[in-house]
């Protein structure tokens, strides 16, 4: 299993470099480095080089996707002001966690040198809805 891994990561380190040069596009690359291995490891390795290549870009994804449910939570229909405003801030409370976890993706994804143009994009995004649920108080 270590040598697979060890085998994804060098084949990730030269996709990225590939695709730092614009040689080649991230399905390419991929398919070429699986490709080179035995059928029967081939979706562990898949596995293993999304994780290295996109990694960073899912795992932003997933943090949106949790801000949008505590938004809906947030504005759906409440029994009374109170109760939609003890949900909003409850929501606001866990959206600020969210954005400290997206924060250090990005440092995650600079100091690997990683792109970072799409976890920005949802980090800009989750605030947007933050912002708009403080400004519906």
């Amino acid at each position: 299993m270590q040598e697979h891994v060890e085998v994804a990561q060098r084949d990730a380190q030269a996709a990225r470099a590939l695709l730092a040069r614009d040689l080649f596009d991230q399905p390419q690359l991929e398919h070429l480095a699986i490709a080179r291995h035995d059928p029967t490891q081939r979706e562990e390795l898949r596995a293993t080089i999304h994780q290295l290549l996109r990694g960073y870009e899912d795992d932003a994804k997933a943090l949106l996707y949790q801000t949008q449910e505590l938004r809906d939570y947030a504005q759906r229909q409440w029994e009374n002001n109170d109760m939609r405003s003890r949900a909003v801030v409850e929501a606001h409370t866990k959206i600020r966690s969210i954005l400290v976890k997206i924060s250090s993706l990005l440092d995650e994804a600079n100091n690997s040198g990683r792109p970072t143009d799409k976890v920005l994009a949802v980090k800009q995004e989750i605030e947007s809805i933050q912002q708009r649920m403080l400004e519906a108080l």
